[in-house]
């Protein structure tokens, strides 16, 4: 049994010129989502958000590719946005993963924040059984 977090992330598309907040995952999943997961690379979302030694900036990352555009049969490779939650919940429990609910409202209700640099909100911890 394996745990992940999805977190939603802001991201500049730097093709299509505009941010967008995308689905991203802390590990490489086991099971059918693995398929939906590519490492990227973050460009800085402004020039005054730099990397540095007291303001780390993870350069490359976990993202979910959509889901929708797999099921419309698209050429797919476009990035996850987080108006797709509701369609990877449905994905993630029909395809053998459990959303922890207990340990993702422990997380929100607490002070404790991940990544805050990326500025990436977490959505839920989810499970699977392989």
């Amino acid at each position: 049994m394996t745990t992940y977090a999805l977190y939603s992330q802001p991201y500049l598309d730097k093709t299509n010129q505009c941010y967008k907040n995308i689905v991203t995952i802390n590990l490489y999943p086991k099971g059918p989502l693995e398929k939906y997961v590519r490492k990227i690379l973050f460009n800085p979302l402004s020039p005054f958000k730099q990397s540095g030694s007291c303001n780390p900036y993870d350069k490359c990352g976990l993202a979910l590719s959509s889901i929708r555009s797999s099921y419309n049969n698209s050429c797919g490779g476009d990035l996850m946005i987080v108006d797709e939650v509701p369609d990877l919940i449905s994905f993630l429990m029909t395809n053998g993963y459990t959303v922890d609910t207990s340990i993702t409202k422990m997380f929100n209700a607490s002070e404790i924040r991940f990544n805050t640099v990326n500025q990436n909100k977490l959505i839920a911890f989810i499970t699977y059984k392989s």
